[in-house]
C-alpha cells in the first residue's frame, strides 16, 4: 500500500516524465509532418500544427489518468535518426505512403505506437503496433476499398479486366488503375454513358469477341445499379460465366436507402464466381459528413486519448489489487499496451467517429450450399478510417471449393473400382475401392462431403429405345452432381454427359473354365522338340561308325602293327562307346591316335551341352506344370461356338454392348448378337454365372481388372483354380467419371485428377485394391503354372523307360539263349565220329 502511495506522490510532485502507471501515465506524442503531403491535401503545415496542438489540449482533458506532451518535427529532421521514437509513447505522422511505411518500420522497432495519416491507396497494414489511416475524400472511397482488398489478400488477382461506365471519372479511373497495377496487369474498358434503354446493346457489342481468356477471365465491373442486371444477363447469354472466370461488381450509386443486391445474386447458378461491392453511404438529408486531412487531424488526438483512457482503466483494475512489486511482474509491456490502445481506438471510431463516418461499403457474394440453391453470403463491410471488416471470403468457391457442401453422387458396386462395405445386416457402412479413394482425395482439396445414390435399375447406362437408363440417366436428369463410377468413355455417352480426364486404361478379355494340367506321362521328352530328338538320335547313330572309320583308318596303328579285330577296331564297340558317352558313362579305353581322340573330345563337348540343356529344361517342366488352353482368342471362341455350342455372355447395360454392335469387324457383331446379357448380381459370390462357366463351358467377357477380382474371390471361397483368361486383350477403354454437360465443376476435378495421375497415386492404389498374385495367377493365361511338387505321376515316364529297357533286355537274353542252344547243337553234331565208307 505504501508503494501505491509513493507512486501517487511521484505523480503529484512532478516526477511525470517517466510515469507509466495505470493511475497516471505520461503520453509523449511525437508529430512528424511533410509540407508537400499536407499541401496536396489542401492545407498548410502551420494550419496543421495549430489544429493538432489545439486538439491535444482538448484531448488532455479526456485522459483523466495521464497527460499529453507534444514534440513537433519535420520529416527531414527525423529521417536519418535510427532511434527516433525510442523515447516516445506515440508517433503521429502526416506523410505520403512511402515515407509513412519507412518511418513506421523505425518507430515500431521500439514498440512505440505509430499512427499514420497518409495518402489514398496506401497499404494499411504494417508492423505492430501501427495503424495507418488513408485520407479518403468524397467519392473516392472505391479506390481505397480496392486497395484494401488487394493489400489484405482478399482480391489476389494477377490480372484485371476493368469495365466501367461514366460514373467513374477519368481522374478516378486513373487512381483505380494505379492501385490495381502495382503488382498486376490491368486492362480498362470504358462503356461510356449507359442508360437502361441502350445498356444491353452496348454491353453486347463490347463483349462480342472479347478476349476474356487471354486477359485472365477476372472481371471488375464498376457501374450504376440500373445496368447490373443487363450486364449479368448478356454475360450469361454469351457463356462468359465459366468456372474459371471470376466476376466482381462494384455498384457505385447505391446508398443506405437502396442497396439490395438479392435480385442480381438470384440470377446466378451453381459454379458462378460472383461478388458485389456496393455503396451503403448515408443518404439522409441534413447529415454532416466531414472528411479530409483537416478532419482526421482534428479528431485523432481525441480518439487517441479515449484509447489510452479506456486501456488505463482496464489496467487500473489489476493495479489496485496487487503490490507495486507484483505489478512490475504482471504489467503489460509497451507493445501490449499499444495494441490495446489501437483496439479501443477502433471501437471508438466505429461508434463515435465523425470523419468519413457517412461513407460505408458492403460486400456480398454468391454461395451455393445445395445444388442450384443460391445463398446470399454476407462477406463484410468497409469504412475509410477502419478499412475492411471481413466475415467470409469475397469469392467463396474460389478459395473454399464446395465449402463443406454435401453433394450427391451416383455409383454402383463394381469391385475393385467401387466397393460397398456392408455390415452383417447387409447395410452399406463404408465405400472403398479406387474410385472412392480418388473421390476422397479430391474432396479434401475441394472441401466437400458426399452421399452415394444408386440407380434404381442397377445399370451403368445404355440407350434403349431412344431413352437412357442407369447411372447415365441419373447424371442427365440432375439427380446427382456427378457419377463416381469407373465409366468406359464412349462416343454415344459423350453426347449426353461430360467425362473427366481419363483415370486409367482398361482392356477387355474373357474368363472360362480352367482346363486340367496336361498329361505328364511323357514329360521326359518335353524338354526338346521332336526335331531336336531326331537330330540327337541321328547324331548318336552316325557318330559310332564315323568314330570306327577314323580309328581304323589311322596310320598310327599300322605303323605300330597293332591293328586287330578287338576293342575300338570293332564297329559295335565304337557305337556302344559313343552311346555310353551320351549317357555320361566314359569308356575305359581311349584311342591312341590324335584323330580318334579329336572325334571323341568334340563328341563329349556335344554331349555336355545337350545333357545340360536337357537337365535344365526338365527341371523347369517338373517344377512348373504346363497348361494348354483351348480358348486363346476371340476367333477360337467363335469357332468353338459354331462347332461345339460354347456360349458366352457379358454384363448387360455396359458399354461393351454398343462397342461390339457398332464394330466394323463382323466377328465382334456376331459376338454381341449371340451373347447372354448378365446382371450385376450374377457375378457376385454364389451367383448363377459360376455354375454356367464350370458346368456348361460358358465364357464371360468383362474388364480384365474385374475378372481378376472375380477369380480371386472364387479362389478364396473354394481354394481351387477353376478359371482361366483368354490370352487376347481387346477394346482398351478410357476410364473416367461422369458429370452433367453443364456442370461447372468438371474442370476443378480434372485439375485434381491430373495431379493424382501424374503423381503415380493411381498405380499405388491399384496395388492396394487389385487382388495380389496367388497360385492361380501365374497360369491364368496358359503356359506354365505355379510351382508344383514332383510326384510319382510326374516320374512315370522314367519308369516306363526302365521297364522298356528291362523288357528289351529280356528279349535279347531270350535271343541269346536260343542262339546258344543252336550253336551247342551244331558243335555236337560236328564233333560226332562217323564210319568211313569207301
Amino acid at each position: 500500500m505504501l508503494a501505491k502511495v509513493a507512486a501517487c506522490l511521484f505523480a503529484l510532485t512532478g516526477v511525470r516524465s517517466s510515469s507509466n502507471f495505470p493511475n497516471y501515465t505520461h503520453v509523449k506524442l511525437g508529430v512528424v509532418v511533410e509540407e508537400r503531403f499536407i499541401r496536396s491535401e489542401g492545407a498548410t503545415t502551420e494550419q496543421m500544427e495549430e489544429i493538432i496542438r489545439s486538439a491535444v489540449t482538448v484531448a488532455d482533458k479526456t485522459l483523466v489518468h495521464g497527460e499529453f506532451s507534444l514534440e513537433w518535427a519535420e520529416y527531414t529532421e527525423v529521417a536519418g535518426k535510427a532511434d527516433y521514437g525510442a523515447d516516445l509513447t506515440v508517433v503521429l505522422t502526416l506523410l505520403d505512403c512511402a515515407k509513412t511505411h519507412s518511418l513506421s518500420r523505425k518507430v515500431t522497432m521500439h514498440d512505440t505506437l505509430h499512427i499514420g495519416l497518409t495518402d489514398i491507396g496506401c497499404k494499411r497494414g504494417g508492423q505492430e503496433p501501427s495503424v495507418l489511416i488513408p485520407v479518403v475524400g468524397p467519392g473516392t472511397g472505391v479506390v481505397q476499398l480496392l486497395a484494401d482488398l488487394r493489400h489484405q489478400n482478399t482480391l489476389t488477382w494477377k490480372s484485371f479486366i476493368v469495365i466501367h461506365d461514366d460514373s467513374i471519372t477519368k481522374e478516378l479511373g486513373d487512381s483505380i488503375h494505379r492501385v490495381l497495377a502495382k503488382d498486376a496487369s490491368v486492362a480498362m474498358f470504358n462503356l461510356g454513358a449507359v442508360e437502361p434503354g441502350n445498356a444491353e446493346g452496348k454491353i453486347k457489342k463490347m463483349l462480342t469477341g472479347f478476349p476474356a481468356h487471354d486477359l485472365g477471365n477476372k472481371f471488375l465491373i464498376l457501374t450504376r445499379k440500373n445496368i447490373v442486371k443487363d450486364f449479368i444477363q448478356v454475360a450469361e447469354d454469351m457463356a462468359m460465366f465459366r468456372v474459371e472466370s471470376q466476376w466482381v461488381y462494384a455498384v457505385t450509386d447505391t446508398n443506405s436507402m437502396d442497396f439490395d443486391m438479392s435480385p442480381f445474386i438470384n440470377m446466378a447458378h451453381d459454379g458462378y464466381n460472383l461478388a458485389f461491392l456496393f455503396n451503403t453511404s448515408y443518404a439522409q438529408d441534413n447529415i454532416l459528413c466531414p472528411s479530409g486531412l483537416v478532419c482526421l487531424a482534428t479528431e485523432i488526438a481525441e480518439v487517441l486519448a479515449v484509447g489510452f483512457e479506456k486501456t488505463l482503466q482496464e489496467e487500473l483494475k489489476t493495479f489496485q489489487e496487487v503490490s507495486l512489486e507484483e505489478w512490475q511482474i504482471v504489467k503489460p509491456d509497451e507493445k501490449e499496451r499499444a495494441m490495446s490502445v489501437i483496439s479501443e481506438m477502433s471501437d471508438f471510431l466505429w461508434t463515435g467517429g465523425s470523419c468519413n463516418n457517412c461513407t460505408r461499403w458492403m460486400m456480398e457474394a454468391v454461395e451455393v450450399r445445395e445444388s442450384n440453391r443460391i445463398n446470399q453470403l454476407e462477406v463484410g463491410t468497409w469504412m475509410p478510417t477502419l478499412g475492411l471488416t471481413l466475415k467470409d471470403d469475397l469469392l467463396p468457391h474460389i478459395t473454399g471449393g464446395f465449402r463443406g457442401r454435401a453433394i450427391t453422387v451416383g455409383s454402383l458396386e463394381y469391385s475393385p473400382w467401387m466397393q460397398f462395405i456392408r455390415d452383417k445386416q447387409g447395410k452399406v457402412v463404408k465405400y472403398s475401392g479406387l474410385i472412392f479413394t480418388l473421390l476422397d482425395e479430391i474432396s479434401y482439396k475441394l472441401n466437400f462431403t458426399y452421399v452415394v445414390k444408386e440407380p434404381e435399375d442397377g445399370l451403368w447406362g445404355l440407350k434403349v429405345n431412344g431413352q437412357w437408363n442407369g447411372l447415365i440417366k441419373q447424371v442427365m436428369d440432375g439427380d446427382v452432381v456427378m457419377a463416381a463410377a469407373a465409366f468406359a468413355v464412349s462416343h454415344e455417352r459423350q453426347q449426353v454427359v461430360n467425362f473427366t480426364m481419363p483415370i486409367d486404361l482398361q482392356p477387355y478379355t474373357f474368363m472360362y473354365r480352367r482346363p486340367t494340367t496336361l498329361s505328364r506321362a511323357v514329360l521326359f521328352i518335353d524338354p526338346f522338340t521332336p526335331l531336336v530328338w531326331v537330330c540327337i538320335a541321328a547324331m548318336t547313330a552316325i557318330i559310332g561308325p564315323v568314330f570306327w572309320l577314323v580309328h581304323r583308318s589311322s596310320y598310327v596303328y599300322k605303323y605300330h602293327d597293332t591293328v586287330n579285330e578287338y576293342g575300338l577296331f570293332k564297329m559295335s564297340n565304337c557305337i556302344w562307346y559313343c552311346y555310353g558317352a551320351m549317357l555320361q558313362q566314359g569308356g575305359t579305353i581311349l584311342p591312341e591316335a590324335d584323330s580318334g581322340r579329336l572325334v571323341v573330345g568334340f563328341w563329349w563337348l556335344f554331349v555336355m551341352v545337350t545333357v545340360t540343356t536337357y537337365s535344365g529344361n526338365l527341371v523347369a517342366f517338373l517344377t512348373f506344370p504346363q497348361i494348354e488352353f483351348p480358348i486363346a482368342s476371340i476367333d477360337i471362341l467363335i469357332d468353338r461356338g459354331f462347332d461345339e455350342g460354347i456360349t458366352w455372355g457379358l454384363l448387360g447395360g455396359s458399354v461393351i454392348e454398343s462397342y461390339l454392335s457398332e464394330a466394323e469387324d463382323a466377328k465382334f457383331q456376331h459376338l454381341e448378337e449371340m451373347s447372354v446379357k448378365h446382371m450385376e448380381s450374377d457375378a457376385i459370390p454364389g451367383g448363377s454365372l459360376f455354375p454356367m462357366i464350370k458346368e456348361d463351358d460358358h465364357v464371360y467377357i468383362e474388364w480384365k481388372s474385374k475378372l481378376e477380382m472375380i477369380m480371386k474371390e472364387q479362389y478364396n471361397i473354394t481354394g481351387l483354380c477353376d478359371y482361366a483368361f483368354g490370352k487376347e486383350d481387346f477394346f482398351f477403354e478410357r476410364v473416367a467419371m461422369a458429370f452433367p454437360t453443364n456442370s461447372p465443376w468438371i474442370k476443378h476435378f480434372d485439375k485434381e485428377i491430373k495431379k493424382v495421375v501424374q503423381g503415380g497415386l493411381v498405380q499405388r492404389w491399384k496395388q492396394v485394391f487389385w487382388p495380389p498374385d496367388d497360385e492361380c495367377s501365374a497360369g491364368a493365361r496358359g503356359g506354365v503354372g505355379s510351382t508344383a511338387v514332383v510326384t510319382v505321376t510326374d516320374m512315370q515316364g522314367s519308369f516306363f523307360i526302365l521297364m522298356m529297357g528291362c523288357f528289351l533286355a529280356l528279349l535279347v537274353l531270350f535271343g541269346e539263349c536260343l542262339t546258344a542252344k543252336s550253336v551247342t547243337a551244331s558243335q555236337k553234331q560236328s564233333s560226332t565220329i562217323k564210319p568211313f565208307v569207301a
